[in-house]
């Protein structure tokens, strides 16, 4: 047995208790059992049953993570205290390596160890952690596969003295209303004459609801005026924030050195300034070799730095005021083409340019697999390092493209939360979901978008394309090809527009006070046939308006 002690600072209040019907248990029994002893319960839960599994499957003796992910449960522990995680596990290695894996306790706490037996062994920790719900997970970290080698981590079971399995399930509702209630909502004053009605309308969310745009269906002399016509109808009525799918990207841009083609961002670009939607930049650069131009790949090392100074410079200077943020070096996580090229100072280097010519745009991270755990490890790692460089990073930017369903929810928000720690805004920068189940689309739509609106370090979320016939995968599209939509356009509506949409009506107090909670975002207030529009943001949090006849 491997015994390691590390402490957890600092693991914040929030509710981690989440429904079984989304935590993929059949019925409301709870899995594992309870040992107790006279000082402290000891909780014991075989991996196959654990409530929150990412990736995997089952075989003899346990559960088997065949690529990275996490597999793991919620517990509950009594008071502040010190308690010790057993992990039971074995591994395949591969290429000579051994199956690296980490345990994550609470918000803070990850500690990396080597599964070097092929024969089950236990790997224990200590933790201090505070009293209540606590989500503990194992991850996998270096999954490899070919045709003659596969690295696997095979897990049997998950001890914990000092706490109990967590056996209350409230819905996910449940687990966000009140969340929602401390981070998305606000109050609206209205001092006006005693008695008087008071209407209160909302406009717009502060909050960005966004969708990827297909430059070529807002250009009329590339596409049918009907087809062209109901894609822009959708984005108006639907969406207040949008990123450029393609039109930006380096390639699309400059395909050849020197022939820069800016038709398609400038469509974009001008298109959401005129209807009001806050732009991303989506991306300065992609760090996958296959994504970067050919003839870049060509390029000296020296004309190469040249070449990227000359990119940054162009659609910083060109967009300055109208892109938001950007997407800076897509997907540095799995990917390191201009790392090999110029050294890994070449990261720091390209958000250090970009905030030097355009301080006032965000920097962003993004990056795929991380809020189903797979890469999560790695991302904080990531994030720390660039931090502790004073590398001006501005925001992280979680990609979100699932296959089949989303992850357990109470998973999604702890990763959100261990990503929250670093005081920076989120942004789930591409989400959709691809199956052919429209009913289950619907309902992961749903819950997905709970958790990430409830959460406080969330600003966004942006659909990766919204209609079938311009969806990068068809099947996860909300709207139909001929522009129905579907349950989960529907789903998405009731949330975006009537759950979280602000109609207030009441009367003002003997004073002429009327308080209202509302929604962050623009509203018109109505009263007495006099009328004002005002916007609450959330660093606001209330505000005074008064409306009242001279």
């Amino acid at each position: 047995m491997f015994q390691m002690d590390e402490f957890c600072q600092g693991s914040g209040g929030w509710c981690l208790l989440v429904s079984a019907a989304v935590l993929g248990l059949v019925g409301l029994r709870c899995v594992g059992s309870l040992v107790t002893g006279a000082a402290m319960p000891v909780a014991v839960v075989p991996a196959t049953e654990m409530r929150i599994r990412s990736v995997g499957g089952p075989i003899e003796g346990g559960w088997k993570l065949w690529s990275n992910g996490v597999v793991g449960d919620l517990f509950e522990v009594e008071k502040k205290g010190r308690i010790t995680v057993t992990v039971r596990a074995r591994g395949e290695p591969a290429k000579g390596i051994c199956p690296r894996a980490a345990l994550l306790v609470g918000r803070d706490f990850t500690r990396e160890f080597d599964v070097t037996s092929t024969d089950y062994e236990d790997y224990q920790f200590q933790v201090k952690v505070p009293g209540g719900p606590c989500v503990i997970e194992v991850a996998f970290l270096n999954d490899y596969a070919d045709a003659n080698q596969n690295r696997n981590l095979l897990l049997a079971e998950l001890r914990v003295t000092g706490a109990r399995l967590a056996e209350q399930v409230p819905s996910v509702k449940e687990m966000t209303e009140a969340r929602i209630r401390a981070h998305r909502m606000g109050t609206l004053i209205v001092e006006t004459t005693p008695d008087a009605e008071v209407e209160i309308t909302q406009l717009a969310h502060q909050f960005h609801f966004g969708t990827a745009l297909n430059s070529k269906l807002l250009d009329s002399a590339k596409v049918e005026p009907s087809t062209r016509e109901a894609y822009v109808r959708l984005v108006c009525e639907n969406f207040n924030a949008a990123v450029f799918e393609n039109a930006l990207k380096w390639p699309v841009v400059e395909p050849e050195r020197g022939q820069l083609n800016w038709a398609g961002a400038d469509c974009i670009a001008s298109f959401s300034q005129q209807n009001g939607l806050a732009l991303r930049g989506h991306c300065l650069f992609w760090a996958n070799e296959k994504r970067v131009p050919r003839w870049v790949r060509s390029l000296s090392d020296g004309e190469l730095r040249r070449a990227i100074v000359k990119r940054i410079h162009g659609v910083l200077t060109r967009y300055e005021g109208i892109i938001l943020e950007y997407d800076v070096n897509n997907e540095m996580l799995h990917h390191d083409y201009f790392q090999k090229r110029l050294g890994a100072r070449i990261r720091g280097t390209m958000f250090r340019l970009a905030h030097q010519i355009n301080p006032g745009a965000v920097l962003y991270l993004n990056d795929y697999n991380i809020l189903s755990g797979a890469c999560l490890v790695q991302y904080e790692a990531q994030i720390a390092d660039l931090l502790s460089r004073k590398v001006p990073v501005g925001g992280i930017g979680c990609q979100a493209h699932f296959r089949g369903s989303t992850p357990a929810p109470i998973s999604v928000m702890w990763h959100l939360d261990r990503l929250g720690r670093f005081g920076l805004p989120i942004k789930i920068t591409e989400f959709d979901i691809d199956t052919d189940d429209e009913a289950q689309r619907a309902h992961d739509l749903e819950d997905f978008f709970r958790v990430c609106f409830a959460h406080p370090a969330v600003e966004g979320i942006m659909l990766w394309g919204f209609w079938e016939g311009a969806h990068w995968r068809p099947r996860a599209a909300l709207w139909k090809r001929d522009f129905t939509p579907t349950p989960a356009a529907e789903a998405y509506r009731n949330l975006v527009f009537k759950e979280w949409w602000t109609n207030w009506q009441g009367t003002a107090d003997a004073k002429g006070r009327a308080v209202a909670p509302v929604f962050y975002g623009k509203h018109r207030i109505e009263v007495d046939g006099m009328m004002a529009t005002v916007e609450l943001s959330r660093k606001e949090g209330r505000k005074t308006v008064r409306l009242k006849k001279k």
